[in-house]
């Protein structure tokens, strides 16, 4: 499910291949998922914050989650970790 866009470097392409393989990805995504879940209405940096994870790693899994169908985009809001203004992440209905 980790992906690369075509326009890409090879280095991305192979570092979603590692992601996937190593259950890395995955595991990113259930810490995103769980996250919104319990807390609908982050934005992606506020669930890096409250899962530990990388900064941007919220970024790359919730979009994944949203194709799968199990994440929605909801309203723009100021972001309480980056103090611009984001997208925030519900469940899907």
């Amino acid at each position: 499910m980790a992906r690369a866009r075509k326009t890409d470097p090879a280095t991305s392409h192979l570092a979603a291949s590692e992601g996937e393989a190593s259950g890395r990805a995955h595991a990113q995504r259930q810490l995103c998922l769980a996250e919104v879940l319990k807390n609908p209405g982050k934005t992606a940096a506020e669930i890096a914050v409250a899962t530990g994870l990388e900064r941007h790693a919220p970024s790359r899994r919730l979009p994944e989650l949203r194709e799968a169908g199990l994440v929605r985009n909801g309203d723009a809001r100021i972001c309480s970790a980056t103090g611009r203004l984001s997208i925030t992440w519900f469940p899907a209905q």
